[in-house]
């Protein structure tokens, strides 16, 4: 097949995505966050890996409160789908849903009128230790936006400030989910940048083995897991060992 469907997937691609642009247009930016959760429903497996490493854990302890951080948030899909979970499990959990662009609030404050228990902010997750330490600290999608220096910072951070575990899920770089998302976003992101910035997000995922080594290289005491997920998922798995 043409390259069109297969391109090289050997490095990390760094071009960016038309949604980081300063004139990207408004209409197509806030369109795209909002088909961010039907995309995030189909594909990112977030519910099932916050259930499986955050949840189960939550469930030990019911009667204590929790917070979480949910870093690059967007739309805050994600963030008001835990707090649903959290409700539906009789838990306590505060959330923090941070992102670094202003363009997304009017989007995500919609998203989060009737959940009181979503603090919404604009912040540098290289830099977010005015926001103090967090039970539990996630992204999604969001890594593959960082160069390699700038996913060491932000993981110190995470490290330090991770009371019980953090989880980063991300996209594995191969031709297949290229190809899918080709498929998928083709046929149902219209009017959006979701086509052509989803495809490049591909490009810009990890392979396991680079992932794996990087976190063995500059974190060789840190408790991470690299582990692989459906569909073309890589996620980063810690668990610090405090309470």
């Amino acid at each position: 097949m043409p390259n069109f469907f297969f391109p090289d997937m050997r490095l990390r691609h760094t071009d960016k995505e038309k949604m980081e642009r300063a004139d990207a247009d408004l209409d197509q930016f806030h369109r795209t966050i909002r088909q961010f959760h039907w995309i995030n429903f189909l594909i990112s497996a977030s519910r099932t890996l916050l259930q499986e490493h955050f949840f189960q854990i939550m469930d030990r302890d019911p009667a204590r409160r929790y917070t979480l951080l949910d870093v690059g948030a967007g739309g805050c899909d994600i963030a008001v789908w835990a707090a649903r979970e959290a409700r539906n499990r009789g838990l306590r959990l505060n959330i923090t849903a941070l992102d670094n662009d202003p363009r997304i609030f009017p989007v995500a404050a919609r998203a989060i009128r009737n959940y009181p228990e979503i603090r919404l902010f604009v912040g540098n997750a290289l830099d977010f230790r005015e926001r103090g330490s967090f039970d539990f600290i996630f992204s999604n999608h969001f890594l593959h936006h960082l160069d390699w220096d700038e996913i060491e910072i932000f993981l110190r951070q995470v490290i330090a400030r991770a009371r019980l575990a953090f989880m980063m899920n991300d996209l594995k770089r191969s031709r297949w989910a290229y190809l899918g998302c080709t498929v998928l976003l083709g046929l149902g992101a219209h009017r959006s940048f979701a086509y052509h910035d989803g495809r490049l997000s591909i490009r810009r995922g990890f392979l396991p083995g680079e992932l794996r080594d990087f976190t063995t290289r500059n974190f060789p005491n840190a408790r991470i897991q690299i582990a692989e997920t459906s569909p073309a998922r890589i996620v980063l798995i810690g668990h610090a060992g405090r309470t």
